[in-house]
């Protein structure tokens, strides 16, 4: 589908409400182009506060993938308190050092 807008004398263009809406594209929103020969192409970009970058690390995405697998496959326990999850973590610490 093709969509036509014009530049202004600012370098600025309207991007077509029908594209904004299938984008989930607001005010504030942002966007990146990407120059591919002679067409551009515009992405939505999801900005991630500079706290929550180490989320986002090869590392921590993997240790998300394992944790995910575990829970598909069932690999956990479930706790009826605070204070049975401690005994079994203490159990567990016990079970280690011997």
């Amino acid at each position: 589908m093709a969509f036509t807008s014009r530049v202004t004398s600012r370098g600025q263009i309207t991007i077509p409400q029908e594209i904004r809406e299938t984008l989930h594209l607001g005010e504030g929103s942002v966007v990146q182009f990407e120059l591919e020969g002679s067409r551009v192409s515009v992405v939505p970009l999801a900005l991630v506060p500079a706290d929550q970058t180490w989320f986002w690390t090869k590392e921590h995405q993997a240790k998300e993938k394992e944790a995910d697998q575990d829970l598909t496959e069932g690999n956990y326990k479930d706790f009826s308190s605070a204070d049975s999850l401690i005994k079994d973590l203490k159990r567990g610490s016990q079970t280690k050092k011997a």
